[in-house]
């Protein structure tokens, strides 16, 4: 028998817990509750229970310092917290320690029966010596979780449609289903919220989703599989088809627990969506299709939701002449190598699509990837690197954002922060040339140097050179010489006592009154005065 020890600072609770589950049944027995802290530690210490009921919060030790030292006298102890609280830190640091599970009042008899059952099955799976029929069945029973997964997995990701082609008793023998005639659905259950990145958070989550599903839907299902892939949960549903009402309202049901589940996590939301219900395998695509639509609605219609029915058909905004007002002003706009005009056009897009009449969360969601194919296009065409894993990660963290607003402020931070670094490579690249010309000059300003000269040494033809050459120095290349000489001549003129002739043939004239003049005009002084005056 488990040994069980129930914490609360009310007794009644404590009585309450004792006497709602069938312990026998459980293999399991209560050898003491307590009603403090102090109690619970005293009892940890002398009995080391398997598994302790506790509070979260207590006089004496709270009871996350119960689970942080109970951890610590035997690691293999298992806690469960009862709590009426859903702060955030506490539920945070509960996930942290490894908490079993996280029940907020009141306590459901069914929600804590089927947590205490998979703790018993955790314990005599580690304690047990299995026979050889008994790892078999095991084995087998794996087996056939990771065949059934497998199918539901290859359907949401577009894989190995010619199945649902496959007769129903044929999918039953491959994957181990009991699909009869009746009806089928998809149904999604999205995760929006940064709180969520944290794989513990998830763990926590996708435990309560699992066990919820099963106990709300196993009395009304013929069959019912889940898959959690990237923050989204995946539902296959098989059901008799006079039973669709009580589908609806349980899954409805689903949603309620997981939000209040939800909230226990910082800044989290979650919503549902419920795809047409279709007669075969084959209606299951549709199915899916549709339940995507909706479960994308949330970026307009907000989170918290069940969504559901027959998705409205509209024309597409990429269609519109908004979009190709857009087009236009991005290109201009990335052609400045500026990240502001970038900014200003996504702020304008934004704005403008926001306020469209009738837009869809697929829309605006679909239209945030038209946006990062245009960049990446445009970057690509002018031969401008950007990061490799540009799109895939954009498609990633797009997925998990929420709202219309916070999916167009994502957008927006990607893209110019990803242009902003593209462009600076790129203008450092352009620049390249233009630096060993003037290091060139540095070092030959006493030679005869031309404009062709000076573009055949930076490899550009002598117009583009030209240009690019003004842009970076604000200045012409000859302009650029002439200060450059001219620099030199005053250093010359100051710290040595060569003659003005000496001085003019050293900085590259051959014409002592062309470069009398020439310094007269750049310095506003003659050479010889220049020296009375600075040397």
């Amino acid at each position: 028998m488990l040994k069980v020890l129930i914490a609360d600072d009310e007794r009644k609770v404590c009585q309450l817990i004792e006497k709602l589950i069938d312990w026998k049944s459980q293999e399991m027995q209560v050898i003491a509750t307590a009603e403090n802290g102090m109690e619970a530690l005293e009892v940890i210490q002398k009995s080391q229970p398997d598994i302790v009921i506790t509070d979260i919060r207590m006089p004496g030790y709270d009871g996350l310092e119960l689970i942080r030292i109970g951890k610590e006298i035997n690691p293999r102890m298992e806690f469960i917290i009862i709590s009426g609280y859903r702060h955030f830190e506490y539920a945070q640091t509960a996930i942290r320690y490894g908490v079993s599970a996280y029940i907020l009042k009141p306590v459901k008899k069914e929600e804590l029966n089927e947590t205490l059952h998979k703790l018993g099955e955790k314990f005599r799976e580690k304690t047990r010596q299995l026979s050889h029929e008994e790892q078999l069945k095991l084995t087998l029973k794996t087996d056939e979780e990771t065949l059934r997964q497998a199918f539901l997995s290859d359907l949401v990701c577009r894989r190995n449609k010619e199945r649902l082609r496959y007769s129903l008793e044929q999918i039953d023998q491959e994957f181990h289903f009991s699909f009869c005639s009746g009806d089928f659905c998809i149904g999604i259950l999205k995760m929006d919220g940064r709180v969520f990145d944290d794989p513990d958070n998830q763990k926590f989550m996708a435990d309560k989703v699992h066990s919820a599903l099963e106990r709300l839907l196993r009395e009304y299902t013929i069959e019912q599989e889940m898959v959690f892939i990237g923050n989204f949960f995946y539902f296959l549903l098989h059901f008799p088809s006079d039973q669709r009402g009580n589908i609806r309202r349980q899954m409805k049901g689903l949603l309620d627990e997981m939000r209040i589940q939800g909230g226990i996590l910082k800044d989290s939301a979650v919503t549902m969506s419920l795809g047409t219900v279709c007669h075969d395998l084959m209606g299951l695509e549709q199915s899916l299709r549709n339940a995507r639509l909706w479960i994308e609605e949330r970026l307009v219609s907000g989170t918290g939701k069940l969504l559901e029915g027959d998705f409205p058909q509209r024309g597409s905004f990429a269609e519109s002449p908004l979009f190709t007002e857009f087009n236009q002003k991005m290109s201009t706009a990335l052609e400045s190598l500026e990240v502001f005009p970038v900014r200003d056009a996504m702020m304008d897009l934004k704005s403008k699509m926001l306020a469209h009449p009738g837009i869809t969360g697929h829309e605006i969601l679909q239209m945030s990837k038209e946006v990062c194919n245009l960049y990446l296009f445009f970057m690509k065409n002018y031969r401008i690197r950007i990061e490799e894993d540009f799109l895939d990660s954009f498609h990633g963290e797009a997925d998990n954002c929420g709202s219309a607003s916070e999916l167009f402020d994502y957008l927006i931070r990607k893209i110019t922060s990803s242009y902003e670094k593209a462009a600076r490579m790129k203008r450092q690249d352009e620049n390249r040339p233009i630096r060993i010309v003037k290091q060139y000059v540095s070092e030959h300003y006493g030679e005869p140097l031309t404009l062709e000269q000076a573009s055949a040494i930076a490899s550009l033809s002598p117009a583009y050179f030209s240009t690019v050459f003004k842009k970076d120095t604000g200045m012409t290349f000859l302009e650029y010489l002439s200060k450059i000489r001219m620099d030199m001549a005053k250093r010359l003129l100051k710290e040595t006592n060569r003659t003005v002739a000496d001085i003019c043939a050293t900085v590259g004239y051959t014409d002592v009154r062309y470069f009398t003049k020439t310094f007269t005009k750049y310095s506003g002084l003659k050479p010889n005065e220049y020296r009375k005056l600075y040397s």
